[in-house]
């Protein structure tokens, strides 16, 4: 009598057809698990990480966020626009990131709460409008450079060459070890602010502009039109370099 195949090799063959879908399905998976990429001026209404992969020209807003949070990486590439609208803005909190790349000749560079670091931010009537973790930027040759919210950590930012103000915080936030140079007003902080080891230099009008109380510590000032200004009483005013 013919003995009956094994069911083993049948088994497996089974077993590989069935796997199949879900390996495949596990790839597609892990594609979609990467950063969205941006080819064009859009509203994001999802939440995730995008990045562009090209530079982009906008008429009026760009890159519009309607559900945060949200992820933008620049990628090293440029949003221009025609000198209307906003780059980056539209909804956003506390863990939106935007960073690395380079906006351009807006109304506003970018208005979005999150973190905000690596961009450079030219030829705007106000650079960034911005609050949370502010860090390792570059505004210059705007009208208002780097505008804060209050409650903010502001640092390592270069401010150059603005028509107006470098740096504006509108209430208590630590201001530290940025550099702002060839403003009309180098740094213009409000009420209840910290400023720690900042250089201003070459700004027209005033150096460091502070509302006390506030703490003025470790900073250098030269060169301005007035290197310290301390308005109102209680701030702490030590180790500053001015000349």
């Amino acid at each position: 009598m013919k003995r009956p195949a094994p069911l083993f090799p049948i088994a497996l063959a089974i077993g590989a057809i069935i796997l199949a879908p879900r390996v495949g399905a596990q790839a597609r998976d892990s594609r979609q698990e990467g950063p969205i990429e941006i080819e064009q001026c859009q509203t994001l209404n999802n939440p995730g990480s995008y990045k562009l992969v090209k530079n982009l020209t906008a008429t009026g807003d760009c890159l519009v966020i309607a559900n945060p949070p949200v992820t933008i990486d620049l990628g090293g590439f440029s949003i221009t626009g025609n000198g209307t609208g906003t780059g980056i803005g539209g909804v956003s909190n506390l863990q939106t990131v935007v960073r690395n790349g380079t906006i351009s000749k807006f109304n506003t560079g970018v208005f979005v709460e999150g973190t905000i670091e690596g961009l450079q931010v030219a030829n705007c009537a106000e650079g960034l409008f911005v609050g949370g973790i502010v860090k390792n930027n570059t505004v210059q040759f705007n009208t208002f450079g780097l505008d804060v919210f209050e409650s903010s950590i502001v640092t390592g930012n270069l401010a150059f060459a603005n028509d107006e103000t470098g740096i504006g915080v509108r209430g208590a936030s630590l201001i530290k070890g940025n550099n702002v140079s060839s403003n009309k007003i180098g740094i213009n902080v409000g009420v209840g602010s910290t400023l720690i080891e900042n250089i201003a230099s070459n700004n027209s009008q005033i150096g460091l502009n502070v509302t006390c109380p506030s703490n003025v510590t470790n900073n250098t000032a030269v060169n301005n039109g007035a290197n310290i200004m301390l308005n109102g009483n209680g701030c702490i005013n030590t180790n500053n370099v001015m000349s």
